[in-house]
C-alpha cells in the first residue's frame, strides 16, 4: 500500500510537470475568478444563508457528510473493500488516489488558512486577513470541506466516471452548504473547489497511468515455457 501510494505521487508529479502550462492557466482562472467574487462576498453570502429553515437542515447534512473524516474516509474505505471483495485491484488504487488527492489538497488549503486568518462570515468581524491564526473562527479562506470534497470527487471523475460524476454534484452541494451555514464566503468555496479539483484530477490521471503501466507489465510477461511432457 505504501509503495503504491509513493508510486501514485511520483506519477502525479510527472503529470503535473507534463501539463504545467494547462495547470498554470487553470490556476490563473481560479485567481481571476476569486478576485471577481470577492467584492460580492457579503451580498451573495447573505442571499444564500438567508434561505428558509428546511434548506439549512439539508445544508447541515451536506456539511456533515462532506467532511474529510465522514466523507473522504468513508468513500475510500468502501472503494477499498469493494476492490478486495470483487478482486479488482484498480478499485483499491482509485481509493488510495482519492485519499491522497483529498489529503494533499486539504494540507495545501490548511497552510493558507492558518497563514491568512480570514474570519468566517458568522463571526461578525470586519472582513480581512488577520494574519496567522489557529482559532477556527479565523479559518475561512479557503473552505477545507469544499476542498476535500472536490479532491475526492475529482479523482473518481477521471478514474471512475460513473462514480465520480455524481460525487462532483455532491461536492458542489458541500460548497453550497458551507455558505448557507455562514461558515465560508463564496470566494472561499470557489478557491477550495479549484484546489481540490486540480489535485484530484491529477491524482485521477495518475491512477489511470498506474493501471496502464500494470497492464503493460502483464502483457509483456513472457509465457511459461511448455514442459517436455506437453511436447511429447
Amino acid at each position: 500500500m505504501l509503495r503504491t501510494a509513493q508510486r501514485l505521487l511520483v506519477l502525479a508529479g510527472r503529470i503535473a510537470r507534463e501539463r504545467w502550462g494547462t495547470l498554470s492557466l487553470l490556476f490563473v482562472v481560479m485567481a481571476v475568478g476569486c478576485a471577481l467574487i470577492l467584492p460580492h462576498d457579503r451580498t451573495w453570502s447573505g442571499l444564500v444563508s438567508g434561505c428558509d429553515e428546511p434548506w439549512h437542515k439539508i445544508a447541515t447534512l451536506f456539511s456533515r457528510w462532506g467532511d474529510y473524516w465522514t466523507g473522504t474516509l468513508i468513500i475510500t474505505g468502501v472503494l477499498w473493500l469493494a476492490g478486495k471483495a470483487l478482486r479488482r485491484p484498480f478499485l483499491r488504487v482509485a481509493a488510495l488516489a482519492c485519499l491522497l488527492g483529498a489529503s494533499v489538497a486539504g494540507l495545501e488549503v490548511d497552510i493558507v488558512r492558518f497563514a491568512t486568518g480570514r474570519p468566517r462570515p458568522g463571526v461578525g468581524l470586519p472582513d480581512g486577513l488577520y494574519g496567522p491564526h489557529f482559532h477556527r473562527d479565523f479559518l475561512s479562506f479557503p473552505s477545507a470541506h469544499t476542498t476535500t470534497a472536490f479532491g475526492t470527487a475529482g479523482v473518481l471523475a477521471v478514474a471512475l466516471p460513473p462514480v465520480g460524476v455524481p460525487l462532483l454534484a455532491g461536492a458542489a452541494g458541500v460548497g453550497w452548504s458551507r455558505i448557507c451555514q455562514k461558515s465560508h464566503f463564496p470566494s472561499d468555496v470557489w478557491v477550495g473547489a479549484w484546489v481540490g479539483s486540480l489535485n484530484g484530477v491529477v491524482l485521477g490521471f495518475a491512477a489511470r497511468r498506474y493501471r496502464r503501466e500494470e497492464e503493460a507489465k502483464t502483457d509483456n510477461t513472457p509465457a511459461a515455457k511448455p514442459n517436455s511432457r506437453e511436447l511429447s
